[in-house]
């Protein structure tokens, strides 16, 4: 990757996942210090600490927030400038989902669902933009929103709304934000098993499983075989996408949705 980020500061949402690891790790060989925001303690301490061992210190900064409560992210951004002294990319990638039937959907689910997926990435984007605003600086917010924000799923039609509503906001925020020189774009990955703590959840993979009258074992073959390109989706492939939209390369692009699927659901 050609180095055209050097000097830039970056904060990830959900930043100690396997998406966030891989974005944080690509700007930062890429020549960018990064603030990991994660609400999982050890994950995150564990994430920073690797890519300290590997870039040297001073390179990353973990702040343990929640999305969802405003004062937390607010907090995460004012950490971020206070320790790095500006802020150029902000990349929405914290996320929530369940299998479960919408007539099964309790209040508890859908407010986690709704408060993460869509609030979330408008409490961060706010901060986000008025840091950019203030400072004058021609950033960019890049959206980690899904497969299923293109094409529905069963048994997880709230997630997908709220990532089509991501793909949405991205949008109306490109048209908003092109006059200050803000660039907003959105990537729509496929299920990302490697290094996942949400696969790792035995509810989730076991669910999936029964979505799709497999066995457990045949989730990876069976997400592979339903692509055109007959892939899994890696962290790596998606942080390759997020390192080109958010380099000087990709300038000229905003609102733009680029879907690291391997063929699944195509942007129409």
């Amino acid at each position: 990757m050609e180095m055209d980020l050097a000097g830039q500061v970056a904060l990830i949402t959900g930043g100690a996942g396997a998406i966030g690891r891989a974005i944080g790790e690509g700007l930062v060989q890429a020549g960018a210090r990064v603030c990991l925001v994660d609400i999982h303690p050890q994950r995150l301490d564990q994430a920073c600490q690797e890519l300290a061992g590997r870039y040297g210190p001073g390179i990353v900064l973990p702040v343990l927030a929640d999305v969802r409560d405003s004062e937390q992210v607010r907090r995460a951004f004012a950490r971020t400038l206070e320790e790095f002294g500006r802020l150029d990319i902000l990349v929405n990638n914290a996320a929530a989902t369940q299998i479960k039937a919408i007539d099964a959907l309790d209040d508890p689910d859908i407010d986690l669902i709704v408060d993460t997926n869509l609030k979330g990435y408008v409490k961060c984007a706010r901060e986000a933009v008025r840091i950019m605003k203030a400072a004058g600086t021609r950033g960019s917010l890049l959206f980690i929103s899904s497969k299923n924000g293109l094409q529905g799923a069963a048994d997880k039609s709230l997630y997908c709304a709220t990532k089509g509503g991501e793909l949405t906001m991205a949008r109306g925020l490109a048209m908003e934000l092109g006059k200050f020189g803000i660039r907003v774009n959105t990537i729509c990955p496929d299920a990302v098993l490697e290094g996942s703590g949400l696969w790792a959840d035995d509810a989730y993979r076991l669910g999936t499983a029964r979505r799709y009258n497999i066995a457990e074992t045949e989730i990876p073959d069976y997400y592979r075989q339903r692509s055109a390109l007959k892939v899994n989706i890696e962290p790596r492939d998606v942080a390759n996408a997020a390192l080109f939209l958010l380099s000087e390369r990709a300038s000229k692009i905003t609102g733009a949705i680029i879907a690291v699927d391997g063929g699944v659901a195509f942007v129409r």
